[in-house]
This record gives C-alpha cells, structure tokens and sequence, in this order.
C-alpha cells in the first residue's frame, strides 16, 4: 500500500493519484529505468539508406529532433524533420505459454473497466490498413472502412482573416478527401504528400504508442493546423516519425518578446478553437496545449504540436499531462474528463497570451484559484469575461463546447474601436493659419438603436485677404450638417462614397454662394478631404490636394489621387514622382471647392473595409511637402496613441522648413 503524503489515505501499490486529493503518489520501483532519450546522431549518420541526418535541431527528456534528407530516388533529395525516440522495449525473456498461464492465475480478479479511470487510453488510434501503392481501389476501400480522410498536406495555415471568416465554415475534414500519391520507388512520402503505403509497410514495424497515434492522426487528419507527420520507421532499437521541413517557432519562444495585443490573441485563440473543434467532433481531446504545443510557420499561421496526447473523449492517460498552469483542474483530479478539459486549456493560453504570465495553477486541485488581471493588466472586460468563463472551476459551468468560445472570440475580433487625434498649426512661415480640421465621433450604446459614426475632414484655405479661412470654415461647417442630416434621415447609408460626395459638393455650392454675396472675397476656395467610419464600413473623398493614406501591415499607402498639374505630369510620364516634389508648379490644383462658378467641384470617393491594426492619416499639403512618406510610414508604425503621432508629423512637417500650414488627423482602428 501507499500513504498519500497530503492526506495519509492509502492506496494500491499501483495507484498513481491519490482518489482524495488528487496527490500524485510514486511507489516503490522494482527495477533501475532505462534512460528514455536516446544518445543524439552524429551528423551524416544514414538511416534506412534513405534518410541523412544533417543536425541536431532540438532535445528533451525522451526524444531527439534532427534536420535530415531524405533521399527520393533518380539523384533527388528532400528537407525533412525527424522525430527520434527509442523502441518499444521487449520483455528481457521470451513469455511461453506457461509462463503466461502462471501470470494469468496470480492475476487479481478483473474489475469493471472505468472508460474515465486511470488505466484508459486510446489504443484504438492506429494507422488505418495499408492497401499495396497503385490499388487505388483498396486505397479508397480501407479509407471508406476507416471514416479517414487521407490528403495532402498543403502546408497552408490559416490566417488571422481567415479564421474569424472560417467560424461559420464546416470543418475540414468534412470536404472531399483527394487520394494520397505513392511515394517515389516506395521510398516513403515526400514533403508535403501523405503516405501510400507500399507492399512492405504492409507489416509495419512497430513505432509505439505514441508515434502510433500521431502516426494515425497525422494519415487522417485533414487540417492544415496541424503539424502533421508523413511517415513513420524504425531503425535498430530507436524510431522515428517524419515530417516536412516547416521552420516552426514556439509560441513560448514569441511570449519572450512581451505579451499580445488584444486582436493578435484573439486571432491566434480563434486558430486553435478550430483545430481543437475539429478534433472534438472527432470524439477526441487534444489535452496538450500550451505555448510550447503550439507553433507559428514562416507566414505567422498557427501550426498546433501536440498530436502526442490525444486521448479519446471521457478517457485520460495512463499518465497524463500537467502543463501547470493550462491543464484542466479536473485532470490533476483523477476525476471524469471530457471536451471542456480542453476549453479550460484554451482559456488559459489566452490569459498568457493577453498577460505574459501563466496562471497560479497550484491550489486547482481542490479550488479555483486567482485570476489576476486588474492590477496589473488591462484588457477589455468582454474579453476578460469569455477568459473568466471558459477558466471556471467546475467543467459544467464553462463554455460548453469550443465553437461557442470560437464565436464569441469571433464577435470580439470584428469590434473595431475607432481612436483619434486632429492637429492644426500655422508653420513656420505663415502668420495666420487658413487650414480648418474638423473631428466628430458620435457613439450611443444602448440597447434601442445602439449607434457609431466618425467624421473627419481637412480643409486647405486659399485666396488670402482672410478669404481662404472662411472658404475652410464653409466647407467643415457644410460637410458636417449634410453627413449628419442624411443619417437622421436614412439611418446607416448603403453608399457612404456618395454621401461624401455629395456633401464636398454641397460645400462647393455653398462657397461659390458666398463669393457672390461677397464680391471682395471672389477667387476664395478650398481643399477638401473627408473620411466616415461605420464599423466595419468608411468611406474617403477628397477634391483638391489634400491626402489621405492608409497604414496596414506596416505598409503604407495613399488612398487619394492629388488633383493637381504635378500629378497629371507624373501620369502622363513626363516628371517622376521625385522630379514632382521639387518642380515649379507643385502648389498649382487642377480642382478646388469654389473654384468653379457653374458646374461640380468634382469630388472623388473610395469606399473602404475597417479592420483592426488599420492606421489612417489625413492631411494637407503643408504637411506632405516637407515630409515624405517613408517618413509618414516610420512615424504611424512607432505610436500606439494618435496624438503622439500627429504630434510628431507635425513637429517633422516644421523641422523641414515649415513653409505652410500643417493640419493632420491621425485615426487608429483598434
């Protein structure tokens, strides 16, 4: 018997949890343990003549990772990783059948199999059966016995785009499974193909348990999140699983640099819940995850490790996972696990990834423990509410599958707050300052007709004689009332390019009006750029020579077209871009608002898509005159509050000279 060292109950010799507490107990081992990782390969070490280790690329307690080639037949080779553990170990004598007998008769009597207890695990997860390569027939006989879908791994993740769109997709192991190609000359698969397996896998070696499951998971799993095995082979008393040669960085290794922002934790979370979603449809629990389970390709898509210890649902491990601070408080119980174990695991990489710290995980084992957010974190409390739920205490009380925590993330993902900051100075040079900026941003919460609409304008004045001032005023003044008229009257416009539109032509009308009640100020007009923001919809139009850009991915790019000569020249191929911001005529437009007593200021308009991350700048030229756009770039990349930005621009904008009026409106979608 063993004493359990926390509580004093006692147990069976073979227990390996306490049924009380949880405790894990360790007995008395009758035999010296083998080590479980194997010495490393020196490089240019041959394995089955067909694999070359190249180096050594990663080790823990039971396993070795190597780069290797793979050597595909006619001269060819491929890139591969391998995965390196020992054998199965054989029983040091070979068992007769009287042996066995004696066995059996001092075995104690069979208890009624607990599919939650300690002793259950997923044996059932092998391989599916081989059919010999080219019998496309019994391939497609074995995969339809199997329910498998065997496919090729197309080495594509998913975005961070395309997983909030995925959310309301079917899975993708319900799409049409495509045949797997033989291997060349039977040599194994290579990159990025699934296996067929040729006359002599028929007998395959044995990998183990676990290169067994990850094998079978790896044939059948139809994901691309998944960091999927081609093949598997033994070689003297160690084994090995193959995979393609994907540079793979740990999310542990990302989490060293600082915590997430909102969105990219969202978006990373949303990743897995389809990954895990998939498996759970399946019947099966991922059980591993955690930042070192979870790993991010060359295009930043989510490739998930843990294939290792899958189990299937309602079952744990002979031994199971503790990632103290991820594993579901439930597990360390020795108690009944399902799918929420995972959801729990879910929940708490979001925290690590929102915080940079793992959860005070010691005292789950007989109740919940503290979930620090604020102080010393701030993060959005809808956020900090879907964390809260999906770590509660008592499975019963979380989210109750994983699509519903998808969802959710999802939802939380598309809300795009909108914050900004609208700058004006005089310059250098000037005495007055003829720019007008105008900032609205009206937002009602509320359960009856919640609403949110942005407006931002910049207006350049000219004419002088304190014309060009009234002709900006005018234009800010009329851009506002018609926007806002039109959607009192209509609500959320379809057509936000048109609204704007009109309303710099109603702005137009408006000063061309008041040069004629006021002769003296005839010649006055105006630039104009505008932007509306309905989330997830906008809307920029411009007339004149004022600018609006677009920061997004960290590049930058302008959304208007100058009306003005310099541009026409640079179109029509007779000046560069460069050869433009010197050039004599630089400061001639070729539309104004005002400018034409008869007929439109033709307004231009771009409609837009709000996403999270997006940075916009609108702008008068007194500004882009002394400040070029890879500077405009450096600066909006560098500040996370839009004050500071436009602050800097226009601190830039007089440090080169400062000849005109600098106006700019920094807007951050967050």
């Amino acid at each position: 018997m063993i004493t359990c060292p926390e509580c004093g109950l006692e147990s069976a010799d073979d227990a390996k949890f306490c049924d009380r507490c949880g405790q894990g107990l360790a007995g008395t081992p009758t035999e010296s343990a083998p080590p479980l990782c194997p010495q490393p390969l020196a490089a240019g070490t041959i394995l089955k003549d067909r694999y070359e280790i190249v180096e050594l690329i990663g080790q823990d307690s039971v396993e070795n990772r190597y780069r290797a080639i793979l050597k595909t037949g006619n001269d060819k080779s491929e890139k591969v990783r391998l995965r390196e553990r020992l054998g199965p170990r054989q029983d040091p004598a070979p068992q007769t059948a009287e042996t066995r007998e004696d066995k059996a008769t001092e075995a104690a009597p069979p208890e009624e199999e607990n599919p939650a207890g300690p002793q259950a695990k997923t044996k059932e997860l092998k391989p599916p059966p081989a059919a010999p390569a080219g019998d496309e027939g019994a391939q497609a006989e074995v995969a339809q016995s199997e329910g498998a879908t065997v496919a090729p791994d197309t080495g594509e993740g998913v975005s961070s785009e395309e997983a909030v769109a995925a959310s309301a997709e079917t899975s993708a192991d319900e799409q049409p499974s495509q045949e797997a190609k033989p291997a060349e000359n039977g040599a194994g698969a290579t990159t990025g193909e699934a296996i067929a397996l040729g006359p002599e896998d028929l007998e395959r070696e044995d990998l183990g348990e676990v290169f067994e499951r990850v094998l079978a998971l790896s044939l059948t799993l139809n994901h691309p999140a998944f960091d999927r095995a081609l093949s598997g082979f033994a070689s003297g008393d160690r084994v090995y699983l193959v995979y393609p040669d994907t540079e793979l960085v740990p999310l542990s290794r990302r989490l060293k640099a600082g915590k997430f922002d909102e969105p990219q934790a969202i978006s990373v979370a949303i990743q897995v819940c389809q990954a895990v979603s998939l498996m759970h449809r399946r019947g099966l629990r991922l059980n591993d995850i955690c930042p070192d389970s979870i790993a991010f390709d060359r295009e930043g898509r989510v490739r998930m490790t843990g294939l290792d210890c899958v189990t299937n649902d309602n079952e744990l491990q002979d031994e199971p996972i503790f990632n103290d601070g991820y594993t579901a408080p439930e597990i360390y119980r020795a108690k009944k696990v399902d799918k929420r174990a995972d959801i729990f695991s879910i929940g708490a990489l979001l925290y690590t990834m929102v915080t940079g710290e793992r959860l005070e995980s010691e005292s789950w084992r007989e109740e919940a423990g503290r979930i620090n957010f604020y102080p010393p974190h701030v993060i959005s409390p809808e956020l900090e509410q879907a964390i809260r739920r999906a770590l509660l205490f008592s499975a019963g009380d979380r989210w109750a599958t994983v699509d519903e925590l998808k969802t959710e993330l999802a939802r939380l993902l598309g809300v795009i707050t909108i914050r900004s900051a609208a700058l004006t100075d005089v310059g250098m040079v000037r005495d007055h300052n003829e720019d007008a900026v105008m900032s609205v941003e009206y937002f009602r919460d509320s359960m009856v007709e919640p609403a949110r609409n942005f407006l931002y304008v910049v207006c350049d004045g000219m004419g002088g004689a304190e014309a060009g001032e009234v002709a900006a005023a005018i234009a800010v003044k009329t851009i506002r009332n018609h926007v806002e008229e039109r959607l009192a009257e209509a609500g959320e416009t379809n057509d936000l390019r048109k609204l704007l539109v009109d309303a710099l032509e109603e702005a137009n009308v408006r000063i061309v009006e008041y040069q004629k009640d006021h002769p003296e100020s005839r010649g006055m007009g105006s630039t104009g750029v505008a932007a509306i923001m309905l989330p997830p919809d906008g809307a920029v139009a411009w007339v004149g020579d004022s600018r609006a850009y677009i920061l997004e991915s960290g590049a930058l790019r302008q959304i208007t077209r100058d009306h003005s000569l310099v541009q026409r020249l640079i179109e029509i191929g007779q000046i560069t871009p460069e050869q433009a911001r010197h050039h004599e005529h630089k400061n001639v437009i070729t539309r104004s608002l005002g400018a034409r007593q008869n007929g439109p200021a033709g307004a231009e308009a771009v409609a837009l898509k709000l996403k999270r991350g997006q940075r916009f700048l609108l702008c008068s030229d007194g500004l882009t005159t002394h400040v070029e756009d890879a500077q405009i770039r450096e600066v909006l990349c560098r500040h996370s509050d839009p004050y500071d930005a436009a602050r800097e621009l226009i601190a830039a904008a007089n440090a080169g000279g400062g000849t005109d009026n600098i106006s700019a409106i920094t807007v951050f979608a967050v």
